[in-house]
């Protein structure tokens, strides 16, 4: 395979096949746009991700960042592909023309970035948090703010970072004690620190902007108290010209297991008590302003995390096709055969293969929905998107971060003692996909947020509006001949499902609530493998019908071989979730028995 950076032939699938996406030029506005716009746009991305991304790839990781003096030097072989990313437009895909953008579909970008991450996650993680930087002070900014910072973000000659972490207050956001105090001029004295800001000190670009939480003076403690900013590394003249240095450092960058082009900074603002920052969106709605950063970088966090296995997989493919060793199975010929053939790597590569297809259809889908919202008028039908899209939210960040990390931990035993070398790529990858499961709400926060807030949202409404999706799917493909008995055990999983959410939302209601909610994560790991099942059957049931009306060989073994995924995941991997359903089910208290003391030495 040339492209072993993503199978395309898999995303296009999913795009025109499962999805549909060409439904979207019906509407007014994509009206511009075609199948043929969107090639175009899919061919580009491939050129680019394999000719300027994938080759600075392993160099970036070797050299990695360089601090020195307050200032971070970035892998200089980065330059020119980040150039040619922002000159390309990339960075305002999905965005309206008014801004500079092309007004592609969500989808789309996601589609594309998935080659970027691939090609070099260090990399693209520069250009993920400036998108989000522009796209919140496109919502939330002044007039003023859009001028100076949007623009500028947007056009990649500012890089822009997300600032909530701090030593005292990790995922505990309410806890920061980052200040802001009034100025009479209507900006703001920012003081305090932050930690783990990606991005937060580089040399990529001619500015950064910072969008920091902070507490004005006087206002409640808690999250209800944060409000938002924009702190600028150098200060912004009216007419756009860069003026002095802000008050603000970086202390340092960590020294990582990953991603180690990608500069992790330390930063402290207003030691010398002269850092300011103008205030973006109301007074003590910072949380507010920042969710809108944090959920679309949840999703596009799922893309990394599916990115690095997906590719991953192709390379251990790639491997096992080509290495010899042992004879054929069952055979007394000594010649020795592509390792493909051995049962356990062929489970493996088929396990590999199951989750990277399954997970690239999730997150396809979920930004799928955020396009089928923005495109309609109606207002129940934006409401049924929207609710569809905060109930798969941290279900694709979660499960595609944590089995992307499991294919490239699967794909470096594939590889053997090679996969532990970094004469193959497969290490780095595993190395560089293990934040994603931690950065933008560790998995376990994405697993209460799911349990504890969105499958109550609305008294279950949104959760019933999915159930009713992933229904109608089974019900579809429960009429396609030699897919009744997976529509069927599909069927029985959400049924599975919603009787398992019953149980531990009873059990949450009352003295038993610890308990429950330390079944969080499990419930998460169920409703995702689930969630993937409905993708799968979904593929089933649109790939019998392609092959019945096609007669070119080629397409017809790709049909198949989406059916046979198809099968050996609802047929193989799905039945474990009832073993979870079933320890939960039991509700074994000996978790509780000892409390914390059991961990004394």
């Amino acid at each position: 395979m040339e492209n072993k950076l993503v199978d395309l032939r898999d995303t296009r699938f999913v795009l025109y096949e499962q999805l549909g996406i060409e439904d979207l030029c019906k509407t007014e506005k994509f009206a511009d746009h075609s199948k043929e716009t969107f090639e175009m746009i899919i061919n580009t991305a491939e050129k680019l991700a394999i000719n300027e991304f994938a080759p600075v790839n392993s160099e970036g990781d070797e050299v990695g960042c360089v601090f020195s003096e307050g200032k971070v030097t970035c892998p200089e072989v980065f330059r020119s592909p980040f150039q040619k990313y922002c000159e390309g437009g990339w960075m305002s895909l999905p965005d309206v023309y008014d801004v500079g953008g092309q007004n592609a579909p969500i989808a789309m970008y996601f589609a594309c970035h998935e080659l970027f991450y691939a090609a070099n996650h260090a990399l693209t993680v520069y250009m993920g948090l400036t998108h989000s930087a522009a796209k919140v002070i496109e919502i939330f900014g002044t007039d003023e703010q859009k001028r100076k910072y949007m623009q500028p973000l947007y056009e990649g000659r500012y890089s822009g970072t997300m600032d909530l972490t701090e030593t005292q207050a990790g995922s505990d956001v309410g806890a920061a004690r980052t200040k802001a105090f009034k100025n009479p001029d209507g900006t703001y004295s920012i003081t305090g620190g932050k930690i783990f800001i990606s991005s937060g000190e580089n040399n990529l670009t001619e500015n950064i902007v910072h969008i920091v939480l902070a507490r004005i003076e006087g206002a409640p403690e808690g999250t209800r108290g944060l409000s938002c900013f924009i702190v600028p590394k150098y200060r912004v003249k009216d007419d756009g010209t860069l003026g002095e240095s802000n008050d603000l450092t970086c202390a340092g960058v960590e020294h990582k297991m990953g991603i180690h082009g990608s500069p992790t900074s330390v930063l402290n603002f207003g030691d010398n008590g002269m850092c300011r920052g103008e205030l973006l969106g109301p007074e003590q709605k910072g949380i507010v302003v920042m969710f809108h950063m944090m959920n679309e970088q949840r999703v596009l966090v799922g893309l990394q995390g599916q990115s690095l296995g997906s590719t991953a997989y192709l390379h251990a493919l790639d491997f096992a096709r080509e290495r010899k060793q042992g004879g054929k199975f069952g055979s007394k010929d000594t010649n020795q055969v592509p390792i493909i053939t051995h049962p356990d790597v062929r489970r493996n590569l088929m396990w590999m293969k199951s989750y990277s297809e399954g997970m690239r259809a999730l997150i396809l889908y979920t930004t799928f929905c955020m396009d089928m919202e923005t495109a309609t008028a109606d207002a129940d039908e934006k409401k049924r998107w929207q609710s569809i899209v905060e109930m798969l939210t941290p279900i694709a960040k979660a499960v595609s971060t944590d089995k992307g990390f499991d294919v490239c931990t699967r794909a470096i035993q594939v590889h053997g003692g090679y996969g532990f070398c970094k004469e193959y790529k497969v290490e780095q990858f595993a190395r560089d996909c293990k934040i994603t499961a931690i950065y933008e709400g560790t998995n376990g926060i994405q697993a209460i947020d799911l349990f504890g807030r969105k499958i109550r949202m609305s008294n279950g409404a949104a959760f019933n509006t999915l159930l009713s999706e992933m229904k109608a799917t089974v019900e579809k493909a429960s009429k396609v001949t030699g897919l009744e008995p997976y529509a069927a055990a599909v069927g029985k999983s959400i049924s599975a499902l919603e009787e398992i959410t019953r149980f531990l939302l009873e059990k949450a209601a009352g003295e038993d609530a610890y308990l429950a909610y330390s079944w969080a994560t499990p419930y998460l790991e169920i409703f995702g493998d689930i969630v993937l099942a409905w993708m799968f059957i979904w593929q089933a049931w649109k790939a019998q019908e392609s092959m019945a009306g096609c007669s070119e060989t080629d397409k017809q073994f790709f049909y198949a071989g989406k059916i046979a995924t198809a099968k050996f995941y609802i047929g193989s991997v799905l039945p474990a979730v009832y073993g979870k359903i079933g320890a939960a089910r039991e509700f074994d208290r000996s978790f509780l028995e000892l409390g914390e003391s059991i961990f004394l030495p």
